[in-house]
């Protein structure tokens, strides 16, 4: 009997050492550590792959989450589960609209993931920026290579966004007057070429003479045939305004805005003779010229004193008449024509009287410019200039 029960009491030893074994393996935990978008837990579970240890903690993977390692991986003591759900990115770049998945929760990761995280590009979010599971709108403009002309320097420029974008770098602030092409809000795309000009619209005033008009007036108090400046024309005064335009510094155009009169003119106004007069006629006379008088025994003249010249060239007179250097008349700047002048040349007390018919001279400190005749009749023809004593007789 007890040989029997020997063989049997092994056989039970044997089986309860093996059931032992299993009860203690089904009892047996493992540490893991599940990390959910960076939250990070650890656990002790008893399951046996990373795809129950999910379930038990009621995460449930979409088409675009990402677990590592695989879901049917083995669950090993302090293995390290992670899961990085997908978001979902409305991207617009350049003005092409796409729609990516990522994994990352920030703009920065995501743009790296994607590799478009050129530092100059211009984005709608900072890259610091978080992204949630259901996801992010973001506008990307890469930077172009553009050139820039101001002031007649063209300067290259590489840049994201807008033609204005490059003013602001530039610091290049337009106002209502500047001309900028193309438009400030124009994308900007490689090889564009912008051109501005700075405008400038200033006020300028500049002084003008304004002429006068000249009018005639008759007189019956003048004799026929002499006339009288009795007003002397004088210019007048304007101030004139200018709408200057200067485009970078230079003028280019300059346009009459207005003119404001500070002095009227004043008409020359010169009066014209009608009298008549009947001259009488002069007693026959043995003298060189019936144009005046000579003769030695007259009395000096008395009044004025000045040079007198004499000229002998053959020209019309200023009242119309062919000179004659042979008769006795003379050129006074003002004195009427036919005016009867008796001139003295106190050095020797010869006198003449001789007739107004011309105008002159025009040198300083002379006043007459007789005939040679004239001159010859008292004596001074070898002088050329004297100085005379004159007054009018009639």
């Amino acid at each position: 009997m007890a040989k029997v029960l020997i063989p049997a009491i092994a056989g039970g030893v044997a089986l309860a050492v093996v059931g032992g074994v299993a009860a203690a393996t089904a009892l047996h935990k493992n540490d893991v550590q599940v990390s959910v978008d960076g939250e990070v837990s650890t656990i002790a579970v008893r399951e046996r792959t990373v795809a129950e240890v999910l379930e038990l903690e009621g995460i449930e993977l979409g088409a675009h989450d990402v677990v590592l390692p695989a879901a049917d991986t083995e669950i090993t003591d302090g293995l390290n589960i992670s899961v990085a759900y997908g978001r979902p990115l409305q991207l617009t770049v350049d003005g092409e609209e796409r729609t990516v998945w990522t994994t990352a929760r920030n703009v920065g990761d995501a743009l790296e993931q994607l590799r478009l995280d050129e530092t100059d590009s211009k984005l709608s979010a900072t890259r610091s920026a978080g992204i949630g599971r259901e996801g992010l709108d973001l506008e990307i403009a890469t930077a172009k290579d553009v050139t820039l002309t101001a002031a007649g320097k063209a300067t290259p420029v590489r840049l994201a966004g807008t033609v204005q974008d490059v003013l602001d770098k530039q610091g290049i602030k337009p106002d209502a007057d500047d001309k900028l092409t193309p438009a400030a809000d124009i994308v900007l795309t490689d090889g564009l070429k912008i051109a501005f000009v700075k405008v400038d619209v200033k006020t300028s005033t500049k002084a003008k003479e304004l002429p006068f008009e000249k009018k005639e007036v008759k007189s019956e108090k003048l004799e026929k045939g002499k006339e009288k400046v009795t007003t002397e024309g004088v210019k007048g005064k304007a101030t004139e305004t200018y709408t200057d335009v200067y485009n970078d510094d230079k003028l280019v155009s300059s346009t009459l805005k207005s003119t404001v009169v500070d002095t009227e003119p004043v008409d020359e106004v010169t009066t014209v003779g009608t009298k008549v007069v009947v001259e009488e006629k002069p007693e026959a006379t043995d003298e060189p010229s019936t144009s005046g008088s000579s003769n030695e025994n007259l009395t000096p003249a008395v009044g004025s004193s000045c040079k007198a010249s004499y000229y002998w060239q053959g020209q019309m007179t200023a009242n119309g008449e062919q000179f004659n250097t042979n008769d006795l008349t003379a050129a006074h700047k003002s004195l009427p024509f036919n005016t009867r002048v008796k001139v003295t040349n106190p050095s020797n007390n010869k006198s003449v009287i001789v007739r107004i018919n011309d105008r002159g001279p025009y040198i300083s400190g002379r006043c007459l410019d007789l005939s040679r005749a004239a001159m010859q009749a008292i004596g001074g023809t070898s002088a050329g200039v004297i100085t005379v004593n004159y007054q009018v007789v009639g």
